[in-house]
């Protein structure tokens, strides 16, 4: 779990005495399955139409969109959420607010894409206000939270 979003990106977010402490996006394996999905469509499309090359361009696109569009952080005073590329939506939710963390492994997703889901509840509300979807180590990024709040 590497930076993913360039240190201007998030100066913009943070207050000026906020730093990350740990920043992570969707899972590399979660990644290189969806992008190479539409690379393997793409190859017989190539050779019977010349649709084909869409499809292998779109999986480069969508691999590479995957990463960019969607980018977490814990920093020393709250969760961040930045979702979006052209059009971007930030969830902030400062430690105090969070009643419970619950993570959840589907069978499936377990199983092909290593990775798990984050979800973060807080007061006032029956529904989890943020869930962090298709990430790597959910167990270890539960540790990570927990040592930042």
């Amino acid at each position: 779990m590497s930076k993913v979003l360039p240190k201007r990106i998030w100066q913009r977010i943070l207050s000026p005495e906020e730093k990350i402490k740990f920043e992570f996006s969707l899972g590399k394996r979660y990644i290189a399955i969806a992008r190479n999905f539409w690379i393997v469509l793409g190859i017989p499309l190539l050779f019977l139409y010349r649709i084909g090359i869409v499809f292998i361009i779109t999986g480069f696109l969508w691999g590479w969109y995957l990463r960019r569009a969607n980018n977490y952080a814990f920093t020393n005073k709250r969760v961040l959420v930045l979702k979006g590329w052209l059009s971007t939506n930030l969830i902030s939710v400062d430690y105090s607010k969070i009643t419970d963390v619950r993570i959840e492994e589907p069978f499936f997703e377990r199983l092909f894409f290593k990775t798990g889901k984050l979800v973060i509840n807080t007061a006032g509300t029956d529904l989890p206000e943020i869930q962090l979807i298709n990430i790597e180590n959910p167990y270890e990024v539960k540790k990570k939270l927990d040592s930042a709040r």
